[in-house]
């Protein structure tokens, strides 16, 4: 009884250690499963979800490089030369009211005159609903963008009235199936008051080109302007006319002429461009600007090239010249460098 007394106790005292040590061991968590980037491909290439929601976003951008001469007659050359970064980031999602975009556009850049800035070229919301897309933020004016590839392709461009006229705006676009589209919108002006500048516009697409119209009030200065824009295009060419009014020679709405710097009452700009094959395109434009009070009548002629060598890649050498009546010449040239992603 006594041996069997002590066995007994023996595996009790046993158990108690087995118990203690069972009680400190380690317990590893597993480990959490690994979440995927996951594809987005209902608004396109390029998208994907951002990780735990249902919204999508879209990195892009390109980085560039730009080197332009201006001489003017009687005045000595200037050189620059540019560097920009330029990131995008387009965010959309499903709403029961429609698809939510917000986009952002910023512009990091270096000028061999000027030096470092850093500003948002574009920053903006939409609300795209049905055949309607309510549009808050900043971006360039309807006036500008509103016919799509603004006036020529290229750096040099001509003047479309309200170009690169970049600002706060409120606004909405209908969009009809037949390809017939309109806008409405006010314009931040920037003196500080509520006065903004009111747009309004219309225009029809279709796969030969486009036709339409645009009038803009120009709130600070009580002035008008209208254009009319009209598009061929039969491939491998693009043709383009633009015809500008301006009310007033200090109006935003009008082309600016280039002897005296006041807005003309009258321009007409007509553009075009061949394709000679995927990697090769060349285009120019034709541009006349009526007299001003101050200035005589000017005329601008531009060439350019489009190139394309490989992916991603493009290279724009143009070559512009600008002829006052009666006063100086000018000629500008510019070579650009873009890398896009």
């Amino acid at each position: 009884m006594k041996f069997r007394g002590a066995i007994l106790a023996s595996l009790a005292s046993l158990s108690g250690i087995s118990a203690v040590h069972a009680a400190d061991a380690v317990v590893y968590a597993e480990p959490e499963p690994m979440e995927y980037v996951r594809i987005c491909d209902v608004y396109g290439a390029g998208f994907f979800y951002i990780p735990g929601t249902e919204t999508c976003l879209q990195i892009g951008g390109y980085m560039r490089y730009r080197m332009d001469y201006v001489k003017q007659e009687g005045l000595p050359y200037v050189f620059t030369k540019t560097a920009r970064f330029a990131p995008s980031f387009d965010v959309r999602s499903e709403t029961e009211w429609g698809t939510l975009r917000g986009f952002a556009h910023l512009f990091f850049e270096w000028n061999s005159l000027d030096g470092n800035d850093v500003y948002a070229d574009q920053l903006f919301m939409e609300l795209q609903m049905g055949s309607g897309t309510l549009l808050v933020g900043k971006t360039d004016n309807p006036y500008a963008r509103f016919f799509g590839d603004y006036g020529a392709p290229g750096e040099f461009e001509g003047d479309f009235a309200g170009q690169i006229y970049n600002s706060g705006e409120v606004s909405y676009t209908y969009e009809a199936a037949n390809g017939f589209s309109a806008v409405i919108a006010a314009v931040e002006t920037g003196t500080g008051q509520f006065e903004p500048n009111i747009e309004t516009g219309a225009i029809y697409r279709k796969d030969w080109g486009s036709i339409g119209g645009m009038v803009g009030y120009d709130n600070p200065d009580d002035s008008w302007g209208a254009k009319a824009v009209g598009r061929v295009n039969f491939d491998p060419f693009a043709l383009g006319v633009h015809v500008l009014y301006s009310s007033s020679e200090s109006g935003t709405y009008g082309a600016v002429n280039p002897g005296s710097g006041e807005t003309s009452e009258w321009s007409i700009l007509a553009h075009a461009e061949v394709k000679l094959n995927e990697k090769i395109a060349v285009n120019g434009y034709l541009q006349w600007f009526d007299a001003t009070t101050s200035g005589d009548s000017a005329w601008q002629a531009k060439g350019g090239l489009a190139l394309t060598p490989i992916e991603n890649l493009e290279v724009l050498p143009e070559v512009r010249y600008t002829k006052v009546s009666g006063g100086a010449d000018s000629w500008e040239g510019v070579l650009r460098v873009t890398r896009s992603f």
